[in-house]
């Protein structure tokens, strides 16, 4: 703030031409500053606030009169229980309330330090909002008819906007994420609907194990364990799209929900471990298991028929058996004791794929074969880049002005990661695909 008096001081003391030099500037500054306190900054008398993980932290709020939309857009909030004179930027999206918006923030210095000493359960607070304000990311997504977003950690959310923004439209979206927090991703993929004609890609790079949704993740919804090889998944992406083998769209989603009833349970299943891996579904098993656990000590190493029980209602909704799934449990419960350890589980998951296949159900396991191709393409550990093209997406690219040519792809990157960044750049300079940069650390 002592910038605006030294500019005031020097136009009074200077010689004339500084006038033109600061003050025009200076006074467009501060007529824009006074529109914005004016029509743009709006009191949120009870704002929702919750704690996702032990660094994050979501707002939700109903949109204030004359808020107006805000797909692909920020504003600048202002705590007043924290500070009354510190407004900070961040990305705002739709809620999944009708005219409600959500802000989700990211521990990063002393301000949401204290917003997150302050927030230790759900409450409701007053808040000011100013904007909304067109975000950086919305140009050049509307420039593009294939857009690839990259994001790392909080820098996920101007994604998510641009996903409910083009989620019914022509345009390809499709996002590869990139977060060690496990409340993070555990929210969006409860509360985020993905796209449907792009891939979204989670690579969860945190220690503790991820808990997987009440809901069923879309097939075109991956997610893995470490950090990806950036050149392998975007390329992967573009291949699949361009040569068309292996659409998003035309996954298996669409097969399995045609498959006869008594099939369909066995279907659900394999479509599970092409999602998830038995050690993912073990430590879902477990958690419910010890939620369910009667006796004092949690249990480690083994599951209980509780904790299976609700991993095959969560995997098979209305097609779960409890009949075939006690046989199949007591079949492989060899001690006896009612619980299975990780070899036991895995046996348990395997004989509920037994049984007689139809042409039909070979058709869906064809299909479900191809997904397991497309999620290996992206399931690969971080590597040094090369000078090959592995998927010949460059012929495509730069094979004319055609419809999958470079100039109608573009990737945006939002996060601090810096070689997450340096990847994208080289990945830019390689392929020629634009690529825009937004950190909001202004």
């Amino acid at each position: 703030y002592l910038a605006y008096a030294w500019a005031a001081a020097l136009m009074c003391h200077a010689p004339q031409r500084i006038f033109w030099l600061i003050g025009v500037p200076f006074f467009v500054y501060a007529a824009d500053y006074i529109v914005g306190c004016l029509f743009k900054c709006h009191l949120v008398e009870s704002a929702y606030f919750q704690r996702l993980g032990d660094a994050s932290c979501l707002i939700e709020f109903e949109n204030p009169e004359g808020f107006g939309k805000q797909n692909s857009a920020y504003v600048y909030l202002m705590l007043p229980w924290i500070s009354k004179t510190q407004f900070h930027a961040f990305t705002v999206f739709p809620g999944n309330k009708p005219d409600h918006s959500s802000v989700c923030i990211h521990q990063a210095g002393d301000w949401t330090g204290e917003l997150m000493k302050q927030i230790t359960i759900p409450a409701h607070k007053p808040a000011f909002v100013v904007g909304p304000f067109l975000s950086p990311f919305s140009s050049p997504a509307m420039d593009s008819e294939f857009l690839v977003a990259v994001a790392s950690g909080i820098g996920v959310t101007p994604a998510i906007s641009l996903i409910k923004q083009y989620s019914h439209t022509s345009r390809r979206l499709n996002l590869v994420w990139i977060c060690r927090d496990a409340g993070l991703v555990e929210h969006f993929l409860q509360n985020v609907e993905f796209s449907s004609d792009g891939y979204s890609l989670i690579y969860y790079t945190g220690k503790r194990s991820i808990i997987l949704p009440d809901k069923k993740l879309p097939s075109n919804v991956f997610l893995f364990n470490g950090r990806p090889n950036l050149e392998k998944s975007i390329s992967g992406i573009i291949h699949s799209i361009v040569s068309g083998e292996g659409l998003p769209e035309e996954l298996s989603a669409k097969v399995v929900t045609s498959t006869p009833a008594d099939m369909r349970a066995k279907l659900l299943v394999e479509k599970a471990l092409s999602l998830y891996s038995v050690d993912q579904l073990f430590d879902y098993s477990l958690k419910a298991s010890n939620y369910y656990n009667e006796s004092q000590e949690p249990l480690t190493n083994e599951i209980n028929y509780q904790g299976v029980l609700s991993t095959m209602r969560h995997l098979l909704a209305n097609d779960y058996d409890v009949d075939s799934i006690t046989q199949i449990f007591e079949r492989v419960d060899r001690d006896g004791n009612c619980r299975l350890n990780r070899v036991e589980f895995e046996d348990f998951m395997h004989l509920l794929l037994q049984g007689g296949c139809n042409e039909e159900i070979q058709t869906v396991k064809r299909n479900l074969t191809k997904m397991t191709t497309v999620r290996n393409i992206f399931e690969s550990q971080q590597k040094k880049s090369s000078t090959m093209d592995e998927f010949g997406i460059r012929k495509h690219l730069h094979g004319g002005d055609g419809k999958y040519s470079a100039k109608n792809w573009s990737m945006l990157y939002c996060g601090g990661s810096a070689p997450v960044l340096s990847q994208l750049k080289d990945y830019k300079k390689k392929f020629g695909i634009h690529l825009s940069v937004e950190k909001f650390d202004w």
